[in-house]
């Protein structure tokens, strides 16, 4: 069995949905990402007063949350789209 691929250090604070809308991920990669976000039962206030209360660790649509549920290829897309943004 294939270890998963580690994940990129610069996304720690991105959420699914950032990813799915600022890389360019595909559109089943895309699905699948809205699918973790609405699956949540913490996730990242749209909205808030201050900015940083979004970048909080504890939510859980954040990608050191979800990156080992996603397969080998998911995951190298996701760092390859990451590595060229």
């Amino acid at each position: 069995m294939k270890m998963p691929k580690t994940m990129p250090v610069g996304l720690k604070y991105w959420t699914a949905d950032e990813i799915a809308e600022c890389l360019s991920v595909g559109r089943d990669l895309y699905v699948r990402l809205y699918e973790i976000r609405s699956e949540a039962k913490n996730p990242t206030p749209v909205w808030t007063q201050y900015p940083e209360d979004r970048l909080g660790l504890e939510f859980d649509d954040k990608t050191h949350h979800f990156w080992d549920q996603l397969t080998e290829a998911e995951q190298a897309i996701i760092s390859e789209a990451f590595a060229n943004n």
